[in-house]
């Protein structure tokens, strides 16, 4: 595979994965119109909190984190 086209399938994967995002971010938003806060506020913090206790797990300094940060947002350009 060449340069130019694993750049344009990376492009694609990047494109699908931007399209799928928001087709969840719409699906969320249609569940908690039509559903107290009581049944998604809980779930919510459910998903919140484990991401918070899985980013705390990661073993890396918040330095680390924004080099590796840095580096991915300048190959999205």
């Amino acid at each position: 595979m060449t340069d130019s086209s694993e750049r344009e399938s990376l492009a694609k994967k990047h494109e699908a994965n931007r399209t799928q995002r928001l087709e969840q971010i719409k699906h969320w938003v249609e569940y908690i119109e039509s559903n107290p806060s009581e049944t998604w506020g809980p779930q919510l913090n459910r998903l919140v909190n484990t991401q918070l206790e899985s980013a705390r797990d990661t073993d890396i300094s918040p330095e680390q984190y924004r080099r590796i940060k840095r580096i991915s947002d300048s190959r999205d350009d």
